[in-house]
């Protein structure tokens, strides 16, 4: 089983859903191969609580892993004390080991570190590693502003970037500050040796006579979250400027896998899911943000473009590029507008892998098997609930008609462009707008910061999924099984069994348990034989005696040991040396 998750990726930023700017010919290929998704649907518009909800099947409300300010919406640094709590939350890995798997990571994680509550060391209590991840490389927080790359290609331009940028190899940090430039790369040679051992020890089982064990691989890449990188090689090579180089340069690694799976023959019977964390972040810029068109898939002309990014539940933010392909079970070069979510991917591979967790064990997610087997049209949700924060604001029912209770407030500072974003939150800062410096918070999910409808908005997703025109009783569709009324009831009625079963209160920041509490030095992660600069809240890592630490002569090459590489891969990249016994 195979889960490609790419971060801040519009709707339409890929060719196979219409993007005339860049070309991804590997990708392409891998959505034609099975089925397409039109209303693939994330369980939250932003990183944290999506990437929580497809780790565990369940709505972020449950793992805390939420906020309702922007700077407690995810988690914030990586020496914060909370995160993805694996004693109280089965995630994919930790599941599917138990039932024999090989399991691997590569990339971003953003569920957490460490928790130690006494300050004293790391525990590694929220990191892959303790989710079940036999081999993890990459970087266990995320891309952010200070991870921007010197012209080096090195996460020093800000002064925070070493702390708050690095690589680690499973509990080892093996890189600070993080080689931004090369990070694509660097994690696609991890997942390439994952699969070499994978095929060795099918060649071993066959030889034995026995069985080789299941395997499962999350690659979870940084593209195409800002700041923006690419091999210096590979800059300037899409029409789609410097975010379609981005763009190009994750196909490559896609690329990559694929052809590994087909050279170890794991082709034939490999599970595969393609989609992006949540919408793109349109308030950083318009250069650097993903699209949400949507064209004609016959004339390929521009129809409309989703309202709404990165932050909000308008399509824009929840509506993912989608494909799952699953050969014998999926139907290749198909498309489906049934709503399927990112929740959905939990128990669709537990149930493929045949693991039950039991009644007394909630998942909110939903098996996709029968409409990936064409045995069903119909969304496997009834009422599909939307969080903005704590709150359920929205609700899709029966997988047509979306209901919203509250909508986001725009503070844009965007001048009037139809070209740009105007349904954007970067003039929440009022001070930008005085002084006309680039502010880029996204829409908050405080009672402030939105709109209340009583009676609630409803859209028609069939036939409006710009969400422009909001129905009434005179607009009903005729053909729909469900009156307004009846819409209103279920969406109701689902609110509020959800908030009367599980109702988790923010702290005083506006933070869940998985996104609250203070940084602490002594969780900041580091290379051996360094330490963190005490007192400091964002530290920097730093030799005991010879000053500055930086990993960056860790062992690189320039190509993968692999025989099936693929020539399209720039620059230097980690590889199995010294740090192998710890990684696959």
């Amino acid at each position: 089983m195979l889960i490609l998750l790419i971060d801040d990726m519009g709707y339409s930023d890929l060719a196979a859903f219409g993007s005339p700017n860049v070309s991804t010919p590997h990708i392409d290929a891998l959505v034609r191969s099975g089925t397409k998704f039109t209303q693939w649907i994330s369980a939250a518009p932003i990183c944290t609580p999506s990437r929580a909800a497809l780790q565990t099947g369940r709505y972020p409300i449950r793992t805390g892993c939420i906020g309702n300010v922007e700077s407690r919406r995810v988690v914030p640094t990586p020496p914060s004390p909370g995160g993805l709590d694996p004693a109280h939350h089965m995630s994919l890995a930790a599941a599917l080991k138990q039932a024999g798997y090989a399991t691997g990571m590569s990339g971003k994680w953003h569920l957490g570190i460490s928790g130690n509550a006494r300050h004293e060391e790391q525990d590694f209590r929220f990191h892959p590693s303790s989710h079940g991840y036999d081999t993890y490389l990459g970087a266990p927080w995320t891309n952010a502003p200070m991870c921007a790359m010197d012209s080096d290609g090195i996460s020093r331009k800000i002064s925070t970037g070493p702390s708050f940028c690095f690589l680690t190899a499973n509990r080892t940090v093996v890189q600070q500050p993080l080689r931004l430039e090369n990070f694509t790369a660097t994690i696609t040679t991890h997942a390439l040796h994952f699969l070499d051992a994978r095929a060795a020890e099918v060649q071993a089982a066959e030889v034995a006579g026995t069985t080789p064990r299941p395997w499962f691989f999350f690659m979870s890449y940084f593209h195409v979250h800002t700041p923006l990188f690419t091999n210096r090689s590979n800059r300037g090579r899409s029409k789609g400027g410097e975010f379609g180089d981005n763009v190009e340069e994750l196909d490559d690694s896609v690329g990559d896998i694929i052809q590994a799976l087909n050279y170890h023959g794991f082709d034939k019977n490999t599970l595969i899911f393609l989609t992006s964390d949540n919408g793109p972040y349109q308030e950083e810029g318009w250069e650097k943000s993903g699209r949400t068109n949507i064209y004609d898939e016959q004339t390929g002309r521009r129809l409309g473009r989703l309202k709404g990014g990165k932050g909000q539940l308008f399509e824009g933010g929840v509506r993912m590029p989608g494909a799952v392909v699953w050969p014998g079970v999926v139907s290749p070069a198909t498309t489906s507008d049934v709503l399927v979510s990112t929740l959905d991917i939990f128990p669709t591979v537990l149930t493929a892998a045949g693991i039950t967790l039991g009644d007394d064990y909630p998942v909110d997610g939903r098996d996709m098997g029968p409409v990936l087997r064409g045995e069903s049209r119909a969304s496997q949700h009834d009422v599909f609930l939307h969080y903005c924060g704590f709150g359920i604001v929205a609700a899709r029912v029966s997988g047509r008609f979306k209901v919203f209770w509250a909508t986001p407030k725009w503070y844009t500072n965007d001048k009037e462009d139809t070209a740009v974003c105007q349904q954007c939150c970067n003039g929440v800062n009022p001070l930008s707008r005085l002084t006309g410096a680039t502010a880029t918070e996204l829409c908050g999910c405080e009672g402030k910061d939105l709109d209340h409808h009583d009676p609630p908005l409803i859209f028609d997703m069939t036939t409006d999924k710009f969400e422009l025109t909001p129905l009434t009783a005179r607009t009903w569709p005729p053909d729909a099984r469900l009156g307004l009324l009846d819409v209103v009831r279920k969406a109701t009625a689902a609110r509020q069994a959800m908030e009367a079963s599980v109702h988790p209160k923010p702290d005083s920041s506006g933070a869940g348990t998985c996104t609250a509490g203070m940084p602490s030095s002594a969780r900041q992660p580091c290379c051996l034989g360094c330490h963190s600069a005490v007192g400091l809240i964002f530290p920097s890592c730093k030799h005991h005696l010879l000053g500055e630490c930086t990993c960056n002569d860790i062992p690189i090459s320039s190509s993968s040991s692999s025989s099936h590489n693929s020539s399209k891969r720039h620059g230097n990249v980690w590889h199995r040396s010294s740090d192998a016994a710890i990684v696959v």
